[in-house]
């Protein structure tokens, strides 16, 4: 019991740490936040890319 005293006395007036979920990737860990908004950049792009790729075959088959 004295334990958890002692670390409640240690945050007193402060923050709690942030918790933050990471995984780890090629031996480094990433946030989990960080992988997201890279992972929803490389969708868009494909999906982008594929529409550009679609239109130009569409075009050049009409013609």
């Amino acid at each position: 019991m004295s334990k958890n005293n002692s670390i409640s006395k240690a945050f007193i007036g402060k923050s709690s740490p942030k918790i933050v979920d990471t995984i780890r990737f090629n031996n480094r860990y990433m946030d989990l936040e960080t992988v997201k908004e890279k992972a929803t950049g490389i969708i868009s792009a494909v999906i982008l890319t594929g529409i550009v790729a679609f239109s130009f075959l569409f075009i050049a088959t009409c013609f």
